[in-house]
């Protein structure tokens, strides 16, 4: 048994290249006699469900340069219990892994530590139409026309191979175009040795993403810090290289997966079992994750570290952390993000807000407040959709007593 205490019998793994298509590795079980693992399946050609491997994908169309208002990896988004409606005019209120919420995140901590409401939040921005012909651009037919998908696809609803995926995968590190994976490389004659027929690496023609959004979508999939959130500093998508991944764990633990790259190679890893039973607690990270981890170490262990290559059109500007604009003297917690140029925040902060405060009550100031009793003080404004959240947090709030008539904002 693969994973004897995860009651995890079976695992796939493809390897191909992110410019040619080639195939280099097709493991389709680990054992292809053993009948009752079902292992002469080839599980790299099985319909599963990706869980939440789709989100890298659902980001960069919702980062659309062409997009009149684009999100970029500093948009804020939230992550709190929110309602959604489908387009069966259903409530969907998606919930995080352990059911944590984490309030106002940028959107490359939300990608790179997988958190789900903020994903479904994306497509629900980018629209689930667009979103499937995307998905069929790149080469993911069956997903595209499964017409019972809605919000959840982002998410990992529908169903796909993992040798489509690794190949829709490559189109972040080749720039954004779309390849189609080949397995017969050249045919001989027996007798004579000559060739019958012979491939050739076609040119990349079909271009389907943005080559700046499939770089930041790069940029934040192998950015370590941006994904401690959720799997620590020392995860086993670490691997000692430039290298960009993403896992999806689905519901009842039925399918685990990683997907990644570095500028030469396109890794996916499927773990679970032929028959669909359920999985015993283990994720993406810790099932698939290993396999990903000691697969990618040893195949490139004697080529060359190369990093991703930066394409024209990215710039560089100082941000306000949490709200993801301009900052103002207030904001104290800053960062540098990358943007496609023209995408860049105009705005300054409007989360990091200073209230005069009556230090008598600890409420608002107000126009009858002696001035030898008025204190500045700076509060983290949440969105109204964030309070609640606020609340549970402890993130204090300013706040008018009941016979406030005029409160004080500095």
């Amino acid at each position: 048994m693969l994973f004897r205490s995860a009651e995890a019998e079976n695992a796939a793994v493809i390897a191909l290249h992110p410019f040619t298509g080639e195939v280099l590795t097709m493991l389709g079980s680990p054992d292809y006699f053993n009948e009752a693992i079902d292992g002469a399946v080839n599980a790299t050609l099985a319909l599963r469900q990706p869980g939440s491997t789709l989100k890298p994908f659902t980001y960069a169309l919702a980062m659309d340069p062409s997009r009149e208002h684009p999100y970029t990896a500093a948009t804020m988004l939230l992550d709190v219990h929110t309602p959604f409606v489908t387009r069966r005019l259903e409530s969907y209120a998606p919930a995080n892994y352990g059911l944590a919420e984490h309030g106002p995140v940028s959107l490359r901590e939300a990608l790179a530590s997988s958190y789900n409401i903020p994903a479904v939040a994306a497509l629900d921005y980018a629209g689930l139409g667009p979103f499937k012909q995307f998905m069929a651009d790149l080469g993911l037919e069956e997903l595209a026309s499964n017409d019972r998908v809605d919000l959840s696809i982002t998410l990992g609803g529908g169903e796909v191979r993992l040798l489509d995926l690794a190949a829709a995968y490559a189109a972040f590190p080749n720039g954004g175009y779309r390849i189609t994976p080949t397995l017969l490389l050249e045919v001989k004659e027996r007798a004579s040795g000559a060739d019958l027929y012979r491939w050739e690496a076609p040119p990349l023609e079909q271009r389907v993403l943005d080559e700046r959004v499939a770089y930041l979508i790069t940029d934040i999939l192998s950015d370590n810090e941006a994904r401690i959130p959720s799997f620590g500093r020392n995860s086993a998508l670490q691997v000692g290289r430039p290298a960009a991944a993403k896992t999806g764990t689905t519901t009842d633990f039925r399918d685990n997966w990683v997907v990644g790259y570095t500028p030469d190679l396109v890794i996916g890893v499927w773990v679970g079992n032929a028959d669909n039973a359920p999985m015993v607690d283990i994720s993406g990270i810790t099932g698939a994750g290993p396999i990903y981890h000691l697969f990618l170490r040893d195949v490139l262990k004697d080529v060359p570290r190369r990093d991703f290559v930066e394409p024209p059109g990215i710039v560089r500007r100082e941000v306000c952390a949490l709200s993801g604009l301009l900052p103002t003297p207030e904001c104290t917690q800053r960062k540098i993000e990358r943007f496609i140029a023209g995408t860049e925040p105009t705005e300054y902060d409007n989360m990091h807000q200073v209230f005069a405060i009556d230090r008598r009550t600890g409420y608002l100031a107000d126009e009858s407040t002696p001035t030898e009793y008025r204190v500045r003080q700076t509060f983290i404004v949440l969105p109204q959709e964030a309070r609640d959240w606020g609340i549970r947090m402890g993130i204090a709030q300013p706040r008018a007593s009941c016979g406030d008539r005029k409160s004080t904002r500095l």
